[in-house]
């Protein structure tokens, strides 16, 4: 039996190995097309995905609905969408439900402010490249060191051996001269 993979970009659960998430297909009311459409990121962008089209086989995981299920909202409060979330995130609060604070402190130490400039996220983003760039750098070198040491080791035992096989030769030797 054929199972299906969520066409969110960047996600990648599948029915087969992901069995508890549940695999919705479009709906065939195109104001709610066109508004999956764009929460999945697959409306509107430039590139390969600009011009996807939906059929009976591409589904979307529970992953990206609130609660984790697909509801059919008769009536839209402000806000509230009757789709999946933006990206492969999760939907947005519903009407009457409270949303994330605006404003507030970030989540986490790497989360960024709203206030943060494309110029800033371009430079981050270029001193990330460089932190990466030297990382690489150095590893290439301790895998170098880390062979060199191998053989280092490889031929350390060898004379080890080798000096073990006259160590045991003379004793033999010497036990034959005595009659031992």
């Amino acid at each position: 039996m054929p199972g299906f993979t969520c066409c969110v970009p960047g996600c990648y659960n599948n029915s087969h190995r992901d069995k508890a998430l549940h695999f919705y297909t479009f709906p065939k009311d195109e104001e709610l097309r066109r508004l999956w459409l764009k929460n999945v990121s697959r409306a509107g962008v430039s590139g390969c995905f600009s011009t996807f089209q939906p059929t009976t086989g591409h589904r979307v995981c529970s992953e990206h609905f609130q609660g984790g299920r697909k509801s059919y909202l008769v009536e839209l409060g402000a806000g509230a969408t009757a789709g999946p979330a933006p990206g492969p995130g999760r939907l947005p609060a519903a009407a009457g439900e409270e949303g994330p604070v605006e404003g507030g402190p970030p989540d986490h130490s790497y989360s960024l402010s709203s206030g943060t400039t494309s110029e800033e996220l371009l430079r981050k983003l270029n001193e990330q490249r460089d932190i990466i760039a030297l990382l690489e750098v150095k590893m290439k070198e301790m895998k170098g060191s880390i062979r060199r040491l191998r053989l280092a080791e490889a031929q350390l035992r060898e004379e080890i051996r080798e000096k073990d096989r006259l160590l045991h030769a003379a004793s033999a030797g010497t036990r034959k001269r005595h009659g031992l």
